[in-house]
């Protein structure tokens, strides 16, 4: 940047030959005169911005020629490094006195460039212009003490700001990020980031707005933001959650301030964090099927769990209001009735609240004919309070039989959402018996066709568990048996049903399964009891012989740029584990049909990765039929089914699939010129050698 000389408080020395005058015997003397501009002798300058400073140098004299022969700078030492330096020099010069023209230039202009280093050192250079003022034809010197003033600034900023509590209804809340200087020279921010939690956002005021995210990509400032000394200015930081929970980021930037580690400064958000909470149990009330006339009634707790006194202004039936076979009872509520707007309840921290839910069925529900299941009596409870939720839903569902029937309950540890490889723990020891106590619990689950894994240890077991290594939804029923009655039974039918959506919740997420016809159980598992298939995923950095003939190197088996199973979790990107940029192959199968999954938390900007199946060994059982799934930020956004497109593969075949353009999230099918898919056969990278049998080495 350059400082105009106007705004440079400089001093020169002056040094001025003495005025044409008379001699003893009246002649007129002519003399030359040195002036330079801006005046001053010692010019102090901002050291902590670079800057060129101009001299302008004119001779006042009359009718003499002033010559300059030369102008040299001498810059005293510093620990910091030299920072001035002078711009080329076209010198000699001659200067013919102001307003007469001798055929000589009128002005002479050179530049005195300072570049700073961003630290508190001052820095001191002298200037000399050799030149020979007045009639004397000796050298004259003129010197310039010029100074770089040490550069202090101190940046003044909260360490951390608290949005506190933004309810659904609000949507978000803005504060001001205050940031004040207090040092002695002006505050340079040229580079800032937000990390973490995409629901805050930082507006700088200048058209800069930051969006949170994970890996918090550095914004450089161009130009700076610049607060003068004994200045300040605001950025506004929203916060605009899409839920209740609690969030946080981190805004950190770099400056010139000296007091800070490497002149970094971050600011911890903060929302959702603080304020009253609220503890809801049960969060849904079934009461399965009651016989005709018998009440049942469920203890209701609300507690306070945040850091301020919860506040109950409401607990209704929301309306419409459903079956009037639901009732409440405030008996052992504080004050004995139902909160109001007018009169609420105040819960302090760590209290709880009770009340009870009465069902008490008239009638026997009738069947839907369509599914041939009970048509439910239903309500909602509605608890309104001075938390985030604002007003939060309780469903309630039951409906009245002829007979006492036993009642399912089904807990899922894992709630209803899941990921790829997780294992759900089901809970029917909660079931209620109509008489005497459960005799047994029979499970079933509805999940999708490239997940064949049972039930462990068994589909009669009262805690089973479930791996759910593929995505979709899986429907977990459960019916019991008592002394008397089972609720599968055509006079109860009290069977219950809970469903899981299992969602990968990676960056990328690729996953294959297969079908091989000629093996007839592809649920066992030990050494060759499957087909052996093999999930591949490419960096762009993969290399290696061309076997599919595209002119191109294939890269499938490179170490380390292909993720399979001999190369689970290579380091592609950051060595920091914590940053998410490196692969994983993190299911491997040998012996079945799968799934093999590869995820990538964070992928990496500018990165077209690939995606391919390799058939490794048939083990015997002869072709197989794969199907790959690949998800985006948990959406899936590819499915190629090959026993649905009527094309198989044999052993040693490679498939190269799919192609993902990231940031983009784009994936593409890889095909051939014919549209065909693109699977080379008898596939083996020369250079890949593993210890043992290698099933394509003879192909």
């Amino acid at each position: 940047m350059s400082l105009r000389s106007s705004s440079l408080a400089l001093a020169l020395l002056l040094l001025a030959a003495p005025m044409a005058c008379k001699d003893s015997q009246g002649k007129v003397n002519v003399n030359s005169k040195i002036e330079i501009t801006p005046p001053g002798r010692n010019p102090d300058i901002d050291g902590s911005l670079s800057s060129d400073y101009v001299v302008t140098i004119t001779n006042t004299g009359e009718g003499r020629v002033l010559n300059i022969s030369d102008i040299v700078l001498n810059e005293a030492a510093s620990d910091g490094g030299k920072a001035f330096k002078l711009e080329a020099l076209d010198l000699p010069v001659k200067l013919d006195p102001r307003g007469e023209d001798l055929g000589n230039r009128q002005s002479y202009e050179f530049r005195i460039k300072y570049a700073t280093y961003g630290d508190a050192l001052e820095r001191i250079a002298t200037v000399t212009i050799r030149n020979d003022n007045n009639q004397s034809n000796a050298d004259q010197s003129l010197t310039i003490v010029i100074k770089a003033r040490p550069c202090v600034p101190v940046l003044g900023i909260q360490a951390s700001v608290d949005f506190e509590l933004v309810t659904i209804e609000s949507m978000s809340k803005t504060e001001d990020i205050q940031l004040t200087n207090t040092g002695s020279c002006r505050l340079v921010i040229d580079s800032i980031q937000l990390e973490g939690s995409p629901s805050f956002t930082v507006d700088l005021g200048d058209g800069t707005i930051l969006t949170g995210s994970d890996t918090g990509e550095k914004v450089i400032l161009d130009p700076p933001l610049v607060i003068e000394d004994n200045s300040g200015t605001a950025w506004t930081g929203t916060f605009a959650p899409p839920d209740c929970m609690s969030a946080e980021a981190t805004l950190s930037f770099h400056s010139n301030e000296t007091g800070s580690v490497d002149g970094n400064r971050s600011v911890r958000l903060v929302g959702n964090s603080s304020g009253p909470g609220i503890e809801l149990s049960p969060l849904l009330m079934e009461y399965g099927g009651k016989k005709i006339g018998d009440g049942a009634a469920i203890e209701f707790e609300i507690k306070s769990n945040g850091t301020q006194a919860l506040v109950i202004s409401g607990i209704e039936f929301k309306t419409p209001v459903g079956s009037p076979d639901f009732s409440l009872d405030f008996t052992d509520f504080p004050g004995g009735v139902a909160p109001t707007l007018t009169a609420p309840a105040t819960v302090e921290i760590n209290s709880s609240v009770k009340f009870l839910v009465i069902y008490r069925p008239d009638s026997k529900n009738p069947i839907e004919p369509s599914t041939g299941l009970v048509i439910l009596d239903t309500a909602v409870v509605v608890v309104t309070s001075n938390t985030c939720y604002v007003t939060q839903d309780i469903p309630l569902s039951g409906f009245g039989v002829d007979v006492a029937c036993p009642t399912p309950v089904i807990v899922i540890e894992e709630g209803e959402d899941a990921k790829p490889q997780d294992t759900i723990h089901l809970h029917g020891e909660n079931s209620q018996p109509s008489s005497g106590s459960i005799t047994s619990y029979t499970w079933t689950v509805d999940q999708p066709s490239e997940n064949k894994f049972p039930l462990l240890p068994n589909s009669a077991f009262e805690k089973p568990t479930h791996a759910v290594n593929v995505g979709g939804k899986y429907k977990y029923c459960l019916d019991v048996c008592d002394d008397s009655f089972c609720s599968n039974d055509l006079q109860c039918k009290t069977t219950v049903c809970k469903t899981v959506t299992v969602t990968p919740d990676d960056g990328i997420h690729c996953e294959v399964t297969w079908i091989t016809p000629g093996d007839s159980d592809q649920q066992n598992s030990g050494p060759d009891a499957g087909a052996d298939m093999d999930l591949h995923f490419l960096h762009p950095f993969a290399t290696g012989p061309d076997l599919d003939g595209d002119g191109k190197p294939d890269g499938w088996f490179d170490i380390p740029y292909d993720v399979f199973w001999y190369n689970k979790t290579p380091e592609w990107e950051s060595v920091d584990p914590n940053v998410g940029d490196n692969p994983s192959l993190d299911r491997d199968d040998t012996d079945g049909a799968g799934p093999e999954n590869v995820n990538l938390k964070m992928p990496v900007r500018n990165r077209v990765y690939r995606v391919g199946v390799h058939y490794w060994s048939d083990h015997g059982f002869g072709i197989s039929y794969p199907r790959l799934k690949c998800y985006v930020n948990g959406e899936m956004v590819f499915d190629r089914d090959l026993e649905a497109m009527g094309r198989s593969m044999k052993r040693c075949d490679m498939w190269e699939a799919a192609t993902i353009t990231w940031p983009q999230g784009i994936v593409t099918a890889v095909e051939n010129p014919d549209k065909s898919l693109k699977i080379t056969p008898n596939y083996m990278n020369p250079a890949f050698i593993v210890v043992g049998d290698n099933p394509c080495s003879a192909k």
